[in-house]
């Protein structure tokens, strides 16, 4: 069967989506974000939309596909862990450098946090979440929805309509429930509390969920997709984002980004067919999950070299990033996937 395209315009928004990220953990308060922080203070929203971008993408890629659990987790598997393991290393590195030359001392359970981050298990045991590379966090929440993808998509195909009931469900179920530990939680927010309501994974299966619900409104939609305007959703989201007092996490935002994202594919604007733009969603997770050791790296030069500060320290090392992560891209991320993909194929000699 022959492999499905990528939609250009969603792969686009990927890199829009990791930079939010990265504003969000480390330039607030430069120009111009600092005057719009409402907004970019919830840049930690577009781990939100890339669990309901991913939903959409597997349904997409696998909907009619044949599933081998042991080549698709071979798959799965090439996909993240080359570079999730170079950003653990690399955060590593820097840990031990800064504990020998008592710089930092070791971090209590260290060895524990090493165990967990490489097994990508962080994100279900409290307080562990963001260990040595913050971001990762969200990747192991990734595994759980790759572990039980094969069964979603059995029960996808065998009705969709169940399907989306149950989406429905579990959206208003764990929405009820993050609303209700949001409301109820302890005046000092405790570690273990936010590690539960805010990095378990079973917390945002319902954006995955939803992600997939998006693919089959989007194949059985043809009729009306005069009617879905990605800057409409666009205009919505950020409305929401801005204007909202509530808790957005977990998949509040789910619904909308699932609309934004069938608008895209339907209708995708000029802009979002640039190539620089797709090379930079191409290259969106090696931003996403090298930001936080090519920060410490930066910072700890900056210290010692060149004395920075500000919103120019910022941009700088925005820009270093954008460029690791592309060297990355090219010698890492896709040859290691190439070649993990290649693992246990016969080859055939002519």
């Amino acid at each position: 069967m022959m492999e499905k395209r990528q939609i250009d315009s969603l792969t686009a928004t990927r890199g829009f989506a990791a930079l939010l990220v990265v504003i969000f953990h480390f330039g607030l308060e430069c120009i111009p974000f600092k005057y719009l922080q409402q907004f970019f203070a919830r840049g930690n929203l577009a781990v939100s939309y890339f669990y309901v971008l991913s939903g959409f993408i597997m349904c997409w890629t696998y909907e009619t596909k044949k599933i081998s659990f042991g080549a698709y987790m071979k798959r799965r598997f090439a996909r993240i862990a080359p570079v999730y393991y170079l950003a653990l290393f690399a955060a590593i590195i820097y840990i031990l450098v800064a504990d020998y030359t008592g710089a930092l001392p070791l971090e209590e359970n260290f060895g524990k946090k090493v165990f967990l981050d490489v097994f990508f298990l962080q994100s279900y045991v409290p307080g562990y979440a963001m260990a040595i590379n913050g971001p990762g966090w969200s990747l192991s929440v990734e595994m759980f929805f790759y572990l039980l993808f094969p069964l979603l998509i059995l029960f996808y195909r065998k009705s969709p309509k169940q399907f989306m009931w149950f989406a429905a469900i579990l959206y208003i179920v764990s929405q009820a429930g993050y609303l209700y530990a949001e409301e109820h939680r302890s005046l000092v927010y405790s570690d273990i509390e936010h590690h539960i309501i805010n990095y378990f994974p079973l917390n945002h299966l319902n954006a995955f969920v939803l992600g997939m619900v998006s693919c089959y409104v989007y194949n059985n939609s043809k009729s009306i997709s005069q009617f879905f305007s990605p800057l409409l959703f666009l205009i919505f989201i950020v409305l929401a984002i801005i204007y909202t007092y509530y808790p957005l996490h977990n998949g509040t935002l789910a619904p909308l980004f699932g609309l934004f994202i069938i608008a895209l594919a339907k209708n995708p604007p000029r802009v979002l067919k640039s190539k620089s733009l797709i090379y930079l969603g191409e290259i969106s997770y090696s931003i996403y999950i090298l930001q936080w050791p090519v920060h410490l790296y930066v910072s700890k030069l900056n210290i010692l070299y060149v004395h920075i500060e500000g919103a120019l320290f910022f941009y700088c090392y925005t820009a270093i990033l954008i460029i690791v992560s592309a060297i990355c891209y090219r010698f890492i991320e896709t040859p290691s996937r190439k070649w993990i993909n290649g693992w246990g194929e016969k080859k055939i000699i002519a």
